[in-house]
């Protein structure tokens, strides 16, 4: 990356750019735990994901903070790996999870779902809440983009229904 240059930085200048795509969603089936005794009903979400990325400056002789095409793939990638799969929270303390040979079982209170592995997707959370997921999705995007850009704050959106939205923002000072 070219060198940041002093006309296009400085004490409270940023960027902020803004990635948001038809690709940046995922469809899974999840319930929400509001406490030992009470939880949702099995059903389903499209969610959508929006990345905020803020920046000091641009590069002088580009006019670019970074390639956006270096951001975007794993945005993509993190959405297609829980795509059209059965969200757990491996943390929660009122579930019971149990992988067997061919089936994960899961319990809450008197419930008790059989489904197969492959379409079982247990995430280290304590629950399967927007909060949750906004926050484990930018984590993740910056385990991902460990130095490969530089940036100020990454900031991920996580839309669970159309209006319908939390934002989770990482700030790296």
């Amino acid at each position: 990356m070219g060198r940041l240059g002093s006309a296009h930085r400085g004490p409270g200048v940023s960027f902020v750019i803004r990635l948001q795509k038809e690709n940046f969603k995922f469809s899974c089936t999840h319930f929400t735990i509001f406490g030992a005794q009470q939880a949702e009903r099995l059903h389903g979400h499209n969610y959508y994901v929006r990345c905020e990325i803020e920046v000091d400056g641009v590069q002088d002789d580009l006019g670019l903070a970074f390639d956006f095409n270096v951001v975007k793939p794993e945005i993509k990638a993190l959405c297609d790996e829980r795509d059209e799969r059965i969200l757990f929270p491996e943390r929660s303390p009122y579930l019971r999870i149990s992988v067997e040979e061919r089936q994960t079982r899961v319990a809450f209170q008197t419930k008790e779902y059989l489904l197969p592995n492959e379409d079982v997707l247990k995430l280290p959370l304590v629950n399967i809440t927007s909060e949750e997921l906004a926050r484990h999705f930018c984590h993740a995007l910056e385990a991902r983009l460990a130095g490969k850009i530089k940036y100020r704050a990454l900031a991920i959106e996580v839309e669970e229904t159309l209006g319908q939205s939390v934002k989770y923002r990482l700030c790296t000072s």
